[in-house]
C-alpha cells in the first residue's frame, strides 16, 4: 500500500474517532489555551470537536504492527483558508502521564513506517526541534496528489502533548494556491502557528 493510502486511512480513522458525542465529563481543559492560540491565527475554524471522554486510546500502524497511543484528552480542529475551504486537519492530544514516552515512540514509529513506504519521488522524513517542540514531517512533492499533501507529528514532551497536522490539498478551482511554492508558504504558516502555540504551552 502506498504512503498516501496509509495517510488517507489514518485521516479517516482520525475523523471517525472524533465525531462521536461524549457521554462523560472531564475535570478542567488543559488543551484550551493551545486551541485559543491557534484560533488567533489567520485560519478560520470550520469545525471543532473534543475527544469523547470515553475514548482513551487510539491505534497507530508501525512496521512491527499496531501500537496503542493513550489519549487523556484531545481536540480536533478543521482550519480553512480565506476562501473558506478546509486546509488543516489538526488534532491536539494529551497523553496519560505513565504512557507519554511510549506514545511518543509509537507515533514516531508510525511516521517511520509511512516514510519507509514512500515512492522514489517522495521526500524522506524530516526532523526539527525548536523551543521544546519536536517536529516530524512528511511532504508530498507536488500538487497532483489527492488527500493530505503534508503530514506532521509534533511533540511537547514536557507537557505530554502530541499534535497531528494533515495539510490538505484543495480543488484546483478556486483554491488558495496555484503553485507548489504558494502551497509551501501557506503550509509553513499553518505549521509554524501550531508549533508556536505548542511551544507557548510548554513555557
Amino acid at each position: 500500500m502506498s504512503t498516501y493510502r496509509y495517510i488517507q486511512l489514518a485521516l479517516c480513522l482520525a475523523l471517525l474517532s472524533s465525531s462521536t458525542p461524549s457521554t462523560a465529563q472531564r475535570d478542567g481543559d488543559p488543551l484550551a489555551p493551545i486551541l485559543r492560540c491557534v484560533q488567533g491565527g489567520n485560519f478560520a475554524t470550520l469545525e471543532q470537536g473534543r475527544l469523547p471522554a470515553t475514548v482513551t486510546s487510539r491505534s497507530v500502524d508501525t512496521l512491527s504492527g499496531p501500537r496503542s497511543v493513550s489519549m487523556r484528552d484531545g481536540y480536533r480542529l478543521i482550519l480553512a483558508t480565506s476562501q473558506g475551504k478546509p486546509f488543516v486537519n489538526l488534532k491536539v492530544e494529551l497523553s496519560a502521564p505513565a504512557s507519554a514516552t511510549n506514545d511518543r515512540e509509537a507515533v514516531e514509529a508510525q511516521m517511520l513506517a509511512f516514510s519507509s513506504r514512500r515512492t522514489p519521488d517522495q521526500r524522506e522524513l524530516q526532523r526539527t526541534l525548536t523551543s521544546g517542540v519536536e517536529v516530524l514531517v512528511l511532504h508530498q512533492p507536488d500538487l497532483e496528489r489527492r488527500g493530505p499533501l503534508s503530514f506532521y507529528s509534533m511533540f511537547v514532551p514536557s507537557r505530554s502533548i502530541i499534535a497531528t497536522l494533515y495539510i490538505l490539498n484543495q480543488d484546483p478551482a478556486g483554491r488558495a494556491f496555484s503553485t507548489y511554492g504558494e502551497f509551501e508558504t501557506l503550509r509553513d504558516e499553518a505549521a509554524n502557528l501550531v508549533q508556536r502555540c505548542l511551544a507557548a504551552s510548554g513555557a
